[in-house]
């Protein structure tokens, strides 16, 4: 995951000494990854252990393991896209643009993945009595996706496109159940009160939402970050999106490979019972 991308997605949760801190970094990359929590601190105008929390904040074990990671990274490689499309551009620019986009925020996207919270997750999931999926909107989509992967290899899933059903749903979850729930914003009213509910009742909590501190992300047990790629005004959740199925796609590859077998005999018998139609 790249430490760069990181330090600015989670600029706008910042403390004003972190901001100080992350502000210092991404000016002065090289710097940070040949100097000691010490020095830096002095150079920064922090202190050495502010330095140390702030690389426990990133995911990072202390600041040594921050630096191993900001030495990997190219700056150049790290952009944040403003404005795609414009009126007078030719549907021929607005492909290109398009292509050049989907790259660049696919790359985004499986950079900022953690393979270890991945793996929480699918640990969680598989044992899952049954996975509630929350969303709504175009996080809905997403959420309708995942269900009928699912459903093709036999694991129980519950997901309403109306909301009003979701909840009501969700009251029969237990703690032996798990929640996927996805909002980019993390700020979505009908998402964050069905996760309150499981963390009433101790359902494990998946999130996929943005790096940010939100209402979400103050809830959930394992938080799978997709990039902060759209202004709040935007023309279609399509970064947001792409990003998101991602993250579900890796959860059903992780699921389907537990156990091989198993799986291709229901991928098997689900494609028997389609073929019935034709």
């Amino acid at each position: 995951m790249s430490c760069i991308y990181k330090i600015r997605e989670g600029m706008a949760g910042y403390t004003s000494t972190e901001k100080k801190l992350a502000d210092y970094m991404l000016e002065n990359p090289n710097e940070v990854t040949q100097s000691s929590a010490q020095i830096l601190g002095q150079r920064a105008g922090v202190s050495a252990a502010a330095i140390v929390r702030f690389s426990h904040k990133l995911g990072y074990k202390g600041f040594t393991a921050l630096k191993v990671d900001l030495a990997r990274d190219s700056a150049e490689e790290i952009t944040n896209f403003d404005d795609m499309i414009a009126e007078e551009d030719s549907m021929a620019v607005v492909i290109k643009k398009a292509e050049s986009l989907n790259i660049m925020l696919q790359n985004q996207a499986y950079r900022l993945l953690n393979a270890e919270s991945l793996e929480k997750a699918v640990a969680v999931l598989l044992q899952s009595r049954n996975i509630y999926l929350f969303g709504v909107s175009g996080s809905g989509i997403i959420c309708m996706d995942f269900m009928e992967k699912l459903s093709r290899i036999n694991r129980p899933v519950v997901y309403h496109n109306d909301f009003h059903d979701q909840l009501a749903a969700a009251a029969h979850m237990t703690a032996q159940d798990a929640v996927l729930a996805v909002s980019y914003s993390g700020k979505t009213h009908e998402v964050n009160t069905a996760v309150k509910f499981a963390k009433e009742i101790g359902t494990p909590i998946i999130a996929i939402t943005q790096f940010r501190n939100t209402p979400l992300t103050k809830l959930v047990d394992i938080p799978l970050y997709i990039p902060i790629t759209e202004r709040e005004l935007r023309i279609g959740a399509i970064a947001s999106r792409n990003a998101s199925f991602i993250i579900t796609d890796l959860l059903y590859l992780g699921l389907a490979k537990s156990n091989m077998e198993l799986t291709k005999e229901y991928l098997v018998k689900t494609k028997d019972v389609i073929n019935r139609l034709k």
